[in-house]
């Protein structure tokens, strides 16, 4: 069986995975930010696999650092785009602006998922995506991420604080006691209810559209542990959609 390194550059967080075939092998996590001052960090791993790369990424600076740190990288480099989405029929005004990790997600879904189905995944934005067995890229929705919400209080007012998610955070009240849990409260219960409004929409449109019930299914890297009773986890889709994205692409060249 192939190896291959899968690179997903978000705007929060970067995740290289190697695969052994279908399989999911060793997997390490970066923080996006800290790759734009020491892209050696992620270079160096990427050279010691020296096998075959793959990648989609969302934050061009730091690609462009990365692909300098890795100079003498003698193996294929295979970067996703909305101009390859492994035969995949997009159906969007305009597929240059739909971002890589949401091409790589959609890849997954359409060769690994039931049809149709909708790919919400948490980030820095969050998406929801909708991919059918005819149509393919459907298009979808954007919104901020959890953090977001956030960042949005403490840019936009005078007083409010800077406050981080903290992964398993759970709060322990229904209202705050101080302006950072008050903040974390909000988010914590308001964002739940919003994203199940928008999967209850989505599946009314969607149900009458195709007239077949419709699967949801999460992923991405937001600390916020979003658990909806009709909605699957699905982990690492991203990095799945890049590595059946590339055996496509091998084989395509292969044919010729």
């Amino acid at each position: 069986m192939n190896k291959i390194q899968c690179l997903d550059i978000g705007n929060s967080s970067t995740k290289l995975g190697i695969f052994q075939g279908q399989e999911l092998g060793s997997f390490i996590q970066f923080e996006t930010k800290e790759l734009i001052s020491k892209p050696e960090l992620l270079a160096s791993e990427i050279l010691k696999n020296d096998v075959d790369l793959v990648y989609c990424s969302v934050v061009p600076q730091v690609e462009d650092v990365f692909k300098k740190a890795i100079s003498s990288f003698r193996k294929e480099i295979f970067a996703i785009s909305p101009n390859f989405s492994a035969g995949i029929p997009i159906s969007y005004s305009n597929k240059e602006e739909i971002g890589a990790d949401r091409i790589a997600n959609s890849i997954a879904a359409f060769h690994l998922l039931s049809l149709p189905c909708v790919v919400i995944d948490l980030g820095t934005a969050t998406t929801f995506d909708i991919i059918s067995q005819h149509g393919g890229y459907e298009g979808g929705i954007i919104l901020p991420g959890p953090q977001g919400f956030l960042d949005f209080l403490e840019s936009n007012t005078a007083l409010l604080p800077k406050v981080k998610l903290q992964k398993d955070h759970q709060p322990q009240f229904a209202y705050g006691k101080s302006t950072e849990e008050a903040m974390l409260i909000g988010v914590f219960t308001g964002y739940p209810k919003m994203i199940k409004g928008i999967v209850e929409n989505l599946k009314a449109d969607l149900i009458e559209k195709y007239s077949k019930e419709v699967k949801f299914v999460i992923c991405g890297g937001s600390s916020l542990n979003l658990k909806i009773k009709e909605i699957e986890i699905s982990e690492n889709l991203t990095l799945k959609g890049l590595r059946i994205a590339y055996e496509v692409h091998k084989k395509e060249c292969d044919e010729y």
